[in-house]
């Protein structure tokens, strides 16, 4: 009986996962918007720290499987790329050269480190995650700097267009996530991705489609967006299908990796990488697509 008590107990203490969400989340947008809406620098930092944080979590799930990159050097890469997406703001030009030269450098040191085991596959996978994390992040600052006129609405007068792009696109990713959760509470029966992520559901991602097409609408009309309809539906299709292919995405590197959540940072999120995952796949898509396609 005593046993069953404290069970109960237990079970009465475990948190809700929905309201550990709510209440990590409330404290930090208002810093997160404000920062993202200020400049061109202030998203860099924003890039900056969340960039980081998701290498400390990536490098220490790399320990933990005894591969040993030199962690300093790919720091510094990382920052190179954040810092080449600011100083190219119209252009990727910039982020070629550092991606060349980082990778050379890179390899060089794998070599003279070749006592240590396995170092060119730690170069290979730190390298990788150069490619994943800070280089597709840093998108977020060049498409802070894009210069599309807004049509009259009732944001348009207080954004830049900058601004009301990195809105669009972190809105239309991160509600269809919400959207797919409910949804998939709610209705979802059919397993989407079983082998790697076995909670996602046909049904989840349905109705992620539809809100991130809704939110896509929804916030063009609100920052007046020079697009039609039908590109709004069209970019809102682009996130509903992005989005949860980089949240598998990561969901595979975490298996490969042996380990259930990237950190613990965000409490009810997980780790930085965890929130974050399905945005690096949508940010730099959406980016090209406005500076080249619209």
């Amino acid at each position: 009986m005593a046993n069953e008590t404290a069970g109960t107990g237990e079970l009465a203490r475990k948190p809700n996962p929905v309201l550990q969400r709510i209440i990590t989340v409330v404290p930090l947008l208002p810093v997160l918007i404000a920062l993202l809406w200020w400049s061109v620098t202030s998203v860099a930092v924003v890039v900056f720290i969340a960039a980081f944080i998701c290498l400390a979590e990536v490098f220490s799930s790399m320990a933990e499987r005894n591969l040993r990159p030199y962690i300093p050097f790919w720091y510094i890469f990382a920052g190179a790329l954040i810092g080449a997406a600011l100083r190219s703001p119209n252009s990727v030009v910039m982020l070629t050269p550092v991606m060349v030269i980082g990778t050379v450098l890179s390899l060089c040191i794998a070599v003279l480190r070749s006592e240590e085991d396995q170092p060119l596959y730690s170069w290979a996978l730190s390298l990788a995650t150069m490619c994943y994390i800070p280089l597709l992040l840093s998108h977020l600052i060049l498409m802070r700097t894009v210069d599309t006129p807004l049509l009259p609405a009732p944001l348009s007068m207080q954004v830049s267009s900058g601004f009301a792009w990195i809105v669009f696109t972190l809105a239309t990713t991160w509600l269809a996530d919400t959207f797919a959760f409910f949804t998939g509470r709610s209705f979802g029966k059919t397993p989407l991705a079983p082998r790697l992520s076995p909670k996602k559901t046909w049904e989840g991602s349905i109705g992620g489609f539809v809100g991130a097409i809704l939110t896509a609408i929804g916030v063009a009309s609100l920052f007046g967006l020079p697009i039609s309809l039908l590109t709004t539906i069209g970019l809102g299709a682009v996130a509903g299908i992005l989005g949860p292919i980089g949240d598998l995405a990561e969901s595979h590197i975490k298996r490969q990796l042996g380990v259930k959540d990237a950190g613990s940072i965000l409490p009810g999120h997980g780790g930085m990488l965890d929130r974050i995952d399905s945005i690096l796949f949508t940010v730099p898509v959406m980016y090209y697509i406005i500076t080249y396609a619209l």
